[in-house]
């Protein structure tokens, strides 16, 4: 569980525009009001190391699900910052505070647990940063984690709302588009998650059969999905089509651990506009759906070397998205080293880099740590950019045939699929 809470935060932090500064670069002073807000968040972050540590000693299942259940940090520090932003309404440390509350309301579990409960009270007063230039970077993540009927209609709120800064709207409609086109795939996973237990699967989490079956309950009939689904292309076709150059907004850290943040004008010129952005989602609903044929991806990766998707036709390939300081994203390095070595002439890796330092790439290589293809694309670059990635790791894999087989495979379960694909 903290580890899906840890890998939404690194994510929004660098996602929001971690900067190629020194670590400890800030451009102005803490005002005392974000120290205390900075200093609950810490404690926060303390309590779940010790939380999670405590776990690991407990060997039984029972017991150590028992133990998440009792003792998850989340119901503790959920209302004390929900209380923070309501005593700091409409300030930059409120802001701030709505944008911890919504990245941990990212970070999935059991049906209403204490982060998802802080997330939806959230939603009821963010049209009131509405007029913020951090706004995007604080509502781009609404669309992760657990399922919340209460997201999409916020959104729809947002965008009508004129106390909304027309930029902010036209943003928060491209969330939501990409929103409704997540539906399908969260009520099939739901349904064919709850076949695996249905027929023995141990559940990964104390409740999963019980939150499964809760959200299935919210679920959208298949003429409404494809109502929603066929009003996201609207959304995504008008916005790729228009002469908007807004972009996403690039921020800085004012603390070390990017609890406050502000809004960047020199780091938003190079950020992607918003018309690539929906370009990408298009490209990604049109081609980048299982069982279709891969597009090609023509490349120089850091080596020299030019690479080419077609040319590995006949070969299985994985595709990952990945960037320095990404802990999920590193924590995949092993395996996909034990796998190129055990498939050697029949697999195909590469790494596409997120990083916003190239240097931070080619040290990876230089050091051993990746030693399969690598390719830098900076920070919201245009490989990421077309294939509308918005998580880390995102792992591709495309089969001999040169057909899209998954996207959404790690540790076991990508060894299995990679040796089912390269057998002779």
């Amino acid at each position: 569980m903290l580890r899906c809470i840890a890998s939404v935060v690194v994510f929004a932090a660098l996602g929001s525009g971690s900067s190629s500064q020194a670590d400890d670069f800030h451009p102005r002073k803490l005002e005392p009001v974000e120290t205390e807000l900075v200093d609950l968040i810490q404690k926060m972050y303390a309590e779940y190391d010790n939380y999670y540590t405590q776990a690991e000693k407990i060997k039984d299942k029972q017991q150590r699900d028992k133990y998440f259940a009792d003792h998850d940090p989340a119901t503790k520090y959920v209302p004390l910052l929900t209380e923070f932003e309501r005593t700091h309404h409409g300030t930059h440390a409120g802001l701030m505070a709505v944008r911890k509350l919504i990245h941990l309301g990212g970070g999935g579990g059991e049906f209403e647990n204490a982060r998802d409960v802080g997330r939806r009270q959230t939603l009821q007063v963010l049209k009131d940063y509405g007029q913020t230039r951090e706004f995007p970077e604080i509502i781009r993540s609404l669309d992760t984690g657990n399922f919340e009927p209460q997201v999409e209609v916020t959104l729809n709120q947002i965008i009508k709302d004129p106390q909304v800064s027309e930029d902010n709207r036209l943003y928060a409609s491209f969330v939501l588009a990409r929103l409704s086109l997540k539906l399908r795939n969260w009520q099939q996973s739901w349904e064919r998650r709850l076949k695996e237990l249905q027929n023995g699967s141990d559940v990964s989490y104390p409740r999963e059969k019980e939150s499964l079956l809760s959200w299935k309950a919210l679920a959208k009939s298949e003429n409404k999905l494809d109502e929603v689904e066929q009003e996201a292309i609207q959304i995504l076709e008008t916005l790729s089509s228009s002469n908007s150059e807004v972009r996403q907004p690039g921020v800085t850290n004012i603390d070390d651990n990017w609890h406050i943040i502000e809004f960047d004008s020199e780091k938003t010129k190079s950020k992607p506009t918003l018309k690539e952005m929906a370009a990408g989602l298009l490209f990604k609903e049109r081609h980048l759906k299982e069982g279709q044929p891969a597009p090609d991806l023509k490349l120089k990766l850091v080596s020299g070397e030019n690479w080419s998707l077609a040319d590995q036709l006949g070969k299985t390939v994985i595709i990952q998205f990945s960037f320095k300081g990404c802990g999920p994203c590193e924590a995949m390095y092993p395996d996909l080293r034990e796998l190129a070595a055990k498939h050697n002439e029949k697999l195909t890796i590469l790494s596409i880099m997120a990083d916003e330092k190239q240097e931070d790439t080619t040290d990876a290589v230089k050091s051993g740590k990746i030693t399969w293809n690598v390719y830098w694309d900076d920070f919201g670059g245009p490989v990421a950019t077309q294939w509308a990635v918005t998580g880390f790791p995102t792992v591709y894999v495309i089969g001999p045939d040169g057909k899209i087989v998954t996207y959404r495979l790690r540790g076991e379960k990508l060894k299995a699929k990679i040796a089912e694909l390269t057998r002779c």
